[in-house]
């Protein structure tokens, strides 16, 4: 496959150009950024030094077109407009990882795990938030199975490189550094996107969710609070044992003992989930690296199963250790 990618320059968009040049099935062909035309690839992000002779061209939608497949890394609301004219070119398959057609019509979400069928052979995709991807591999299950009852309540830790690469007031990593603070409280955008995608599973009553700015660079850890089957005493093995049935067949979800850690999915698409119960209350933590699992390593599965590849062609490799 020919692949494209617009907006190379952030976070997701560089994340998810090393992703490719690593794919087996895959050729980027084109990268493409209205503000880095002309420029060599290597020399914006000097970390693909001899793994790349590319150079940024400016977005041309008729020649985007002719590849096989158009990543759309762009900042949230310029998404719409170049996907609008991809599609007046005909374009085969366009992947959005920005927010502008998550739930829109014509578009399939991108919630590999759970929208698996929908996405094979799908020729508009809309990759889910970081925040929303965490949360709702550890809530879906529970869902699904019309175990939980009452609202979830949610509080998730985030890297920086989930504000993007332009530095602004808090989301800048030197205002984070050896800092933490809870910002967009019980507001931010992602709660009506992962409400949406479970009330398609099932009975969802509510989320209320607060997010946290925390001082590490990538990564998402996500604490989930749960009331199951009307406060009934859980059972921690039993919990786990079931959460791992979920996600038996799905190579980027591990359920493990203890508490997931941000550096065993940094680089990867994975997300490591647990569940602990004490009585009626049960807690699951969710981690993935929001670039990886959040981003484009989720775009890259959406790329596999479009295609008719494994989910996992391209991401087998382990974590980024220690």
């Amino acid at each position: 496959m020919r692949v494209g990618v617009v907006g190379a320059t952030g976070y997701a968009g560089a994340e998810l150009v090393r992703l490719l040049l690593g794919h087996p099935s895959a050729e980027l062909a084109v990268v493409a950024s209205r503000g880095a035309a002309g420029r060599r690839l290597d020399a914006v992000h000097p970390g693909l030094l001899g793994c790349t002779e590319l150079v940024f061209q400016a977005p041309a939608p008729s020649a985007l077109a002719e590849l096989d497949a158009v990543f759309l890394a762009v900042p949230h609301g310029t998404a719409t407009a170049l996907a609008g004219a991809l599609d007046q070119a005909d374009a085969p398959l366009v992947i959005d990882l920005s927010a502008d057609h998550r739930h829109a019509p014509g578009w399939v979400y991108g919630q590999v795990e759970w929208h698996g069928p929908q996405l094979i052979g799908a020729t508009r995709i809309a990759v889910p938030g970081c925040f929303a991807t965490c949360i709702e591999l550890a809530l879906a299950p529970f869902v699904a199975s019309g175990r939980l009852h009452g609202p979830a309540r949610v509080v998730a830790a985030t890297g920086s490189t989930g504000s993007g690469a332009t530095a602004t007031g808090a989301t800048h990593h030197p205002e984070r550094f050896v800092n933490m603070l809870a910002y967009k409280v019980l507001r931010h955008q992602h709660a009506p996107e992962v409400t949406r995608f479970l009330r398609g599973l099932g009975a969802f009553d509510a989320l209320h969710f607060v997010p946290l700015s925390a001082p590490v660079d990538r990564g998402i850890l996500a604490t989930c609070f749960l009331q199951l089957d009307g406060g009934d005493p859980q059972d921690t093995d039993l919990l786990t044992d079931f959460l791992a049935a979920q996600y038996a067949e799905d190579p980027a979800v591990h359920v493990r003992a203890g508490s997931p850690e941000l550096r065993h999915v940094r680089g990867t698409a994975r997300c490591h989930l647990s569940v602990h119960a004490d009585g009626a209350e049960v807690v699951v933590l969710s981690a993935i690296d929001n670039l990886g699992k959040g981003a484009a390593g989720q775009a890259l599965q959406c790329l596999n199963l479009a295609c008719g590849l494994p989910v996992d062609t391209g991401l087998r490799a382990p974590a980024l250790l220690p």
